[in-house]
């Protein structure tokens, strides 16, 4: 099979996507599966690898971003031994669940 021309490309991902503030938690977790998908292809160039993998980073943060919106809003609150009540967060962030070894 021929190498499709510059005119018949398949639109990119950033194409099929809604706007980044408009895209729920599932919306840009689904792109990103999308995403990991089209990278797995033997066929793709560099360049276009490269332009796939930085919009999978910037799915990637704001996955990460959505994740520490709901975590924020998870806290419990839990009672000291003086009676106070104390928040705790629970969950963990991208960055501690990466350095998980």
């Amino acid at each position: 099979m021929p190498p499709k021309s510059k005119s018949e490309k398949s639109p990119s991902l950033t194409d099929q996507l809604p706007a980044k503030d408009t895209l729920s938690f599932e919306e840009a977790l689904g792109a990103l599966e999308n995403v990991i998908t089209e990278l797995e292809k033997d066929d793709l160039s560099l360049d276009r690898a490269l332009t796939i993998f930085e919009q999978g980073i910037g799915l990637m943060r704001q996955c990460d971003a959505r994740l520490g919106s709901a975590q924020g809003k998870m806290k419990e609150l839990l009672k000291s031994e003086n009676g106070e009540f104390v928040e705790k967060v629970l969950g963990d962030s991208l960055e501690s669940f990466l350095n998980r070894e």
